[in-house]
């Protein structure tokens, strides 16, 4: 199943290309704020299932093109971003599984736009095309072998960057910033996934592909992240979890640039650039990575 919201913040199931409203189908739906909606369905998501599917064996919806799309969730309670998790060379080595965290204020929808502020020390600006799982029950102490029944569900994820700012001592002024995290346009269910360790991760900037890579590259996998964290935090339902990217492609964004990425079974993310100031248009990766 494919989650969403859309127009004023009402929820969506995909079928096919369109989408259908079952937001009636939630308890206190008028009341319940958006943000809380859509844990509020992950958390019950077996009581709210077959209510869902009900409506959409009944309801043909309406174009999913012809509707406003915000993102899935709007202000999750943690947005948790795996550091230098792809092995982007051949005879490279994985190192330490780390994460850092992003604002929730960084999460953005569909067709919305992300805005570069005018930071001169920036030497570029880049998006890396992540996958992204959402936590469906609280995780703690949870082992390897148990940590993928803990997903709920997956969605592209962009970690918008600015490169080369110097003495930088946190993530903030460089991954932090309001509007810097795409994410959408839908949930799909982790059922629809026969293995997110197995998934085409793509990547446009004005309609040329950029990044083309597969998770199969990934350092940590996703129930070994799953398990290291929950060794020290406890994640909840409707935590969004990024796994890093591959660096291979990675390119510089621009006033003006539309971005799209998609991921397989995910549907497409697109968004715009706005920026503030001068930004060069070199590219920036780590030593041995190709452009």
């Amino acid at each position: 199943m494919k989650l969403l919201f859309f127009d004023d913040y009402k929820m969506g199931v995909l079928k096919g290309e369109n989408v259908v409203d079952v937001s009636a189908a939630i308890d206190h739906h008028d009341v319940i704020p958006a943000e809380w909606q859509m844990e509020t369905v992950i958390a019950e998501f077996d009581q709210y299932r077959p209510r869902f599917e009900e409506i959409v064996s009944k309801e043909t919806g309406v174009p999913m093109s012809g509707v406003k799309v915000h993102a899935p969730l709007p202000r999750p309670h943690n947005v948790l971003c795996a550091f230098s998790n792809y092995l982007d060379r051949p005879d490279a080595t994985p190192g330490q599984l780390d994460f850092f965290y992003k604002g929730t204020t960084s999460i953005m929808g569909n067709g919305e736009t992300v805005e570069l502020p005018d930071i001169p020390e920036a030497l570029v600006f880049q998006p890396e095309a992540e996958l992204s799982y959402i936590i469906g029950k609280p995780a703690k102490h949870v082992s390897e072998a148990d940590a993928l029944s803990y997903v709920f569900g997956y969605a592209n994820f962009i970690d918008v960057s600015a490169r080369g700012i110097p003495n930088r001592r946190t993530t903030f002024l460089h991954k932090g910033q309001d509007r810097w995290a795409p994410f959408g346009p839908v949930i799909t269910t982790a059922d629809e996934i026969a293995n997110p360790q197995d998934l085409r991760v793509r990547l446009w900037k004005n309609e040329e592909l950029q990044q083309d890579y597969n998770t199969s590259y990934m350092a940590h996998p996703i129930a070994e992240q799953i398990a290291w964290l929950s060794q020290w935090i406890t994640l909840m339902p409707g935590d969004v979890l990024s796994c890093g990217t591959h660096h291979e492609g990675l390119a510089p964004i621009n006033d003006g640039d539309k971005i799209e990425i998609e991921i397989d079974g995910l549907e497409r993310l697109r968004f715009d650039i706005k920026s503030y100031g001068p930004r060069k248009e070199e590219s920036w990766r780590p030593p041995g990575v190709k452009r």
